[in-house]
């Protein structure tokens, strides 16, 4: 039986018990005409431990959503885009913590867009839809959840702009949450200040608990009862046990200065446990994937209680201490710029790549057809980085995402593409990693602007923030957190900026009560402080960008011609153009309004090249003399090219009579010869020349 519910004040309509009716859970949810399919679905048990909740999210664009046919010479959609990738994680993230601890059955969700028209933010659809197709359903799902988009068009904050206004804005916000509070964050802004992100979240959690009532009430109408979590382990009283065998003193023992020497002493306490509980391993009666799990599940329960009544970290820090900071300039003598920036055992080395606009990356995308994207940072994540042996394949999601943030931070700091008509990429490798390593991909990248001599208009830092829940019910705010803390604590919360505010920010809360504002503040005025505090660093380095770009980038050289000359200078099917960057070794773009770029490695090249081009876009004048070439012997004179595309003619008239006979040995095809302009015709614009040479 179909059901169809709507929500006048929100725009939403979602049909429910019509489509994808053998998932678990599926909703067809309409914003205007826009349509995105989710559904949800359950493995019946639990497979063999794997140690984490199995949740695979997927987020697929139809280029026939939008009444278009997909590019390229495979006519079907393939490999997923990085704004598809960046979207499944904006709905995995938000979700992932709101299943019960115990729950271990493979679970899928699958988000499609059908139909758009890029008059509702899709990604926006899929994480409501995702979340309702979970909330209807019979999954053990302890939402549901909301989300907002929000952007700034012309100095005021909107939500859940359309795309066009998603185009001019200088803002892009994600924003989701529960009913509790906020849950995950994601975007960029330009210098806003702490507290105007945090009255924009809490503005955004007010719609966002609308979001969530509608969904309660087609949950209460029509939702299943949920099943019961059916486990072969008992997981609490194996808790119990492993709790037994760890105390505080314990925890005491993986403090240590070095992630090495708390790597150590980890290993050594987990293989007391799992050496205690042998005999239980070869029972049968439980795993030691299942132990290693719960000795995790215990020590993050416990260091949260030593780090509050020390008020220290378990590297030793104070709270609010930023790690040792290292950074260095012009590592890579071939590159354009570059620098190494390490924090604490975090090092990541950046380097930046001047190009022409020709190598602005071409992208495809559901509404707005081909865009140019003409900044690009790539981050790689290398296995030895944390001294691991992983194979080496395609770029992860993970990968995606964290180099997407650190991208996010700069388009307001760069130089707009009319002052300086680059396309610039930087490349970050992580070659030492414990924690934040995208943050310190920000600040490698900013000194390798500068090394560049990239323009920037202010400088970048990121720190990310963490947060611990002691037994006591009190909450610590960590800043720049290691690995081990984000892994055993409550929040990520990364943000870069410059020293007037914020540029970009991520934010994860695996608590299921979310982040209240007294928390958020904190966290940001921490952050505020550790941000300033890293730009400092930093500028003992560098201050400013360098005066002039590296001798090895292209340099870009311009002129103006008429637009009529355009197509002159282009040629048929672009075989002029062609030939001057062949011969020349540069590069040309011509812009509507007749600006050529010249893009060349030496001056001399640009120089042939600029000539060229004003050859090909002077008209002839009157009386103007010219250094020709013959191209063609008559009888009745001689045909000598101008400029490109255009002849004049040195009638037999004009040449001295004891000349007149021998015109085919006095000059050959090719030859250069001076000539003279004596007389254009208005109506056919045939050109009358003589050779002064050849008068004598």
């Amino acid at each position: 039986m179909k059901h169809i519910f709507s929500h006048p004040e929100l725009g939403l309509e979602v049909e429910l018990g019509k489509y994808a009716r053998q998932a678990d859970g599926a909703a067809w949810l309409k914003a205007g005409k826009n349509i995105v399919l989710c559904t949800a679905v359950a493995g019946s048990e639990p497979k063999e431990f794997m140690g984490f909740f199995p949740l695979t999210v997927e987020y697929r664009e139809r280029t026939s959503a939008a009444g278009r046919i997909p590019g390229g010479f495979f006519k079907r959609e393939g490999k997923l885009s990085d704004e598809e990738v960046l979207n499944c994680r904006l709905i995995d993230r938000p979700i992932r913590p709101l299943f019960p601890s115990n729950y271990f059955n493979e679970v899928q969700i699958i988000t499609t867009v059908l139909s758009s028209d890029g008059l509702y933010p899709c990604n926006v659809l899929a994480i409501l839809g995702a979340s309702l197709a979970l909330t209807i359903s019979d999954i053990p799902f302890l939402g549901p959840i909301g989300a907002v988009q929000i952007g700034k068009v012309n100095g005021e904050w909107k939500f859940n702009l359309d795309y066009t206004n998603q185009t001019t804005s200088e803002a892009d916000i994600m924003v989701a949450g529960t009913s509790a509070g906020i849950c995950m964050v994601e975007g960029n802004c330009n210098n806003a200040s702490e507290a105007e992100v945090i009255d924009l979240l809490l503005k955004a959690h007010d719609i966002i608990k609308k979001q969530i009532d509608w969904q309660l009430s087609l949950q209460k109408e029509i939702g299943k009862p949920k099943k019961a979590i059916s486990n072969p382990i008992d997981f609490d009283h194996w808790q119990a046990q492993v709790g037994k065998l760890i105390s505080l003193d314990s925890i005491e023992a993986l403090f240590g200065k070095s992630k090495q020497i708390r790597s150590e002493a980890m290993d050594q306490l987990q293989d007391q446990v799992l050496k205690h509980f042998a005999s239980d391993v070869a029972a049968g009666s439980v795993s030691n994937s299942v132990l290693s799990y719960l000795f995790d599940s215990q020590i993050k329960k416990l260091i949260p209680d030593v780090i509050g009544k020390r008020q220290q970290r378990i590297d030793g820090r104070r709270l609010d201490e930023v790690r040792p900071i290292m950074s260095e300039v012009g590592v890579l003598p071939c590159a354009h710029g570059s620098a190494v920036f390490q924090r604490g055992e975090t090092q990541a080395l950046a380097s930046i790549t001047l190009g022409a606009g020709q190598d602005a990356q071409k992208i495809e995308s559901l509404h707005g057809g081909l865009q140019e994207k003409r900044f690009m940072l790539h981050y790689n994540f290398l296995p030895f980085s944390t001294g691991e042996v992983k194979p080496m394949r395609s770029v992860g999601r993970r990968e995606v995402g964290h180099g997407y943030l650190a991208e996010t931070s700069f388009p307001m700091v760069l130089p707009d593409a009319a002052s300086f008509p680059y396309t610039i990429r930087s490349v970050v490798d992580i070659l030492e990693s414990n924690g934040s390593s995208s943050m310190a991909t920000v600040c490698s990248t900013t000194l390798a602007f500068m090394d560049a001599g990239i323009p920037i208009k202010q400088m970048v830092s990121g720190i990310a923030m963490g947060l611990v829940f002691d037994s006591k019910g009190q909450y610590h705010v960590l800043t720049d957190i290691l690995g081990e803390e984000d892994a055993l604590g409550l929040m990520d919360f990364k943000v870069t900026g410059t020293d007037d505010g914020i540029m970009a920010f991520q934010m994860d809360i695996k608590d299921k009560a979310g982040l209240s504002r007294e928390l958020l503040g904190k966290a940001l005025a921490q952050a505020r402080v550790a941000r300033l505090h890293i730009l400092g660093e930093m500028r003992k380095v560098m201050t400013k960008p360098r005066e002039s770009l590296s001798e090895l980038a292209p340099r870009i050289f311009s002129l103006k011609i008429p637009q009529d000359k355009i197509g002159a200078i282009i040629g048929p099917g672009g075989s002029i153009i062609k030939e001057i960057v062949a011969k020349t070794e540069t590069q040309i773009e011509i812009e509507d309004d007749g600006t050529v770029l010249i893009f060349a490695k030496n001056a001399e090249s640009a120089k042939m090249a600029e000539e060229w081009v004003r050859r090909l876009a002077k008209e002839v004048e009157m009386g103007a003399t010219y250094e020709g070439i013959v191209r063609r012997i008559a009888d009745f004179g001689i045909f000598v090219e101008l400029i490109p595309g255009k002849d004049g003619l040195v009638h037999i008239s004009t040449v001295a009579r004891h000349h007149q006979r021998d015109l085919d040995k006095l000059v050959r095809l090719n030859d250069k010869l001076i000539v003279k302009v004596t007389a254009i015709d208005p109506d056919t614009g045939k050109v009358r020349l003589v050779a002064p040479s050849l008068e004598k």
